[in-house]
């Protein structure tokens, strides 16, 4: 006799149905990007928020003290991060996912860990970054994830996604994942920095797309 079928893993505490229909989830998470995640309206998060990026776990109060005032567009004005492809996840109604494909170019002064990196002119290509939002009955977001790279023969980040992939772009230092550099960074709390950065590149910019 054939085994039976194993069911699909979701998120811990996933609904079976969701009340938000698909068409609206998707318009209330265009809206929350739109708020740079959250970050210009808190009141888009729930209290029990989670930021999840590969390297970086941060509660809501956290994420957005991290990231307000992290002036990015400074070193990047045009930049872009071309959202496109939302969708409600199959197995999990109450969160929609969407596609992003980074562009900048550095034009100004880029202040990340205490150092400052002046213009060099280079053109930031990012590889095609998956990122979610989940969300409450309420409409509320719950948790929010990205960084995760889709194809990393794509663009100029040296295989890299979000905040690291641009530093790698334009020829910065980058504190790879893992490495000894990286611990000593994040225990001094240097990493906010990252997290501002990854923010308002990502989400700041760029138009609505289905």
């Amino acid at each position: 006799m054939a085994p039976a079928e194993v069911p699909a893993a979701v998120l811990p505490g996933t609904p079976s149905t969701f009340s938000i229909p698909a068409d609206k989830l998707i318009a209330l998470a265009q809206k929350v990007s739109e708020a740079n995640s959250g970050v210009d309206d808190p009141d888009l998060l729930a209290d029990n928020f989670r930021f999840e990026f590969p390297v970086v776990s941060l509660a809501k109060k956290d994420y957005v003290k991290a990231v307000s005032g992290f002036k990015l567009k400074e070193a990047f004005p045009n930049m872009n991060s071309h959202p496109y492809d939302w969708r409600v996840d199959k197995y999990e109604p109450n969160r929609v996912w969407w596609t992003v494909r980074n562009t900048a170019t550095h034009t100004g002064p880029l202040k990340f860990f205490g150092a400052t990196y002046k213009p060099t002119g280079k053109v930031v290509l990012g590889a095609p970054e998956c990122l979610s939002y989940t969300f409450n009955e309420e409409g509320k977001v719950t948790s929010f994830t990205g960084g995760y790279i889709m194809d990393r023969r794509v663009g100029n980040t040296n295989k890299l996604g979000a905040m690291f992939g641009i530093l790698s772009a334009i020829g910065a230092p980058v504190p790879s994942p893992g490495s000894p550099m990286f611990f000593v960074r994040l225990a001094t709390n240097a990493v906010r920095s990252f997290i501002s950065g990854v923010f308002e590149f990502i989400f700041g910019s760029g138009e609505k797309k289905k």
